[in-house]
């Protein structure tokens, strides 16, 4: 990246709002790490207590989904998995307004019917739903025996879907995965 094209994306991303941005490998470290800053930069906003909270609900949330769940690389080795989080305020929204967190990460074409069908039906669920939904997933002790994919019965989905403030966005683009097996996943939340 030159420098002029560098300051075009810092332009850009002080235009969409954001606050943080993080790509690259995560891990738990590089997860502790980006939680650590991400709170600093919260405090330094002013955003409220209950913004804060749901906003780092739901990057922590996201951060998992990505550690547990993107494709690994195309040579197949078990790197440590690779995605985007960025966080930012609404447009025209002070200290006190709404957010957004959006996350990307590889995920295998396999996957794309299950995880749009798993959306799709959150989406379409009042605040209400979603709380028992999340309370009958806490009580699925069959879960691990029904579903070799998912590790938390979709409880991760139902905590940033709960928190939001409006239905989550997703959607797939193409990845430049030169065997053409995956996909890029994006899912956004409002705060």
């Amino acid at each position: 990246m030159t420098p002029p094209e560098f300051a075009r994306f810092q332009e850009n991303a002080q235009d969409c709002g954001v606050l943080f941005y993080y790509t690259g490998e995560f891990s738990p470290p590089v997860i502790a790490a980006a939680a650590d800053s991400l709170k600093t930069r919260l405090a330094a906003e002013g955003a409220s207590g209950p913004a804060t909270r749901k906003l780092f609900s739901t990057f922590v949330e996201m951060a998992h989904n990505i550690l547990h769940y993107a494709a690994p690389a195309d040579d197949g080795s078990a790197a440590t998995p690779h995605g985007t989080i960025a966080i930012g305020r609404e447009d025209g929204q002070d200290s006190a307004g709404h957010y957004w967190i959006v996350c990307s990460n590889p995920v295998d074409l396999v996957y794309v019917e299950r995880l749009s069908s798993k959306l799709d039906a959150v989406r379409a669920m009042s605040l209400e739903q979603i709380k028992q939904s999340y309370r009958e997933q806490l009580r699925n002790s069959e879960h691990r025996s029904t579903d070799a994919v998912s590790k938390g019965a979709g409880l991760g989905l139902l905590t940033i879907a709960r928190d939001a403030s409006a239905p989550l966005e997703y959607s797939f683009s193409p990845a430049t995965d030169p065997s053409g097996r995956t996909t890029l996943f994006h899912v956004k939340a409002r705060v």
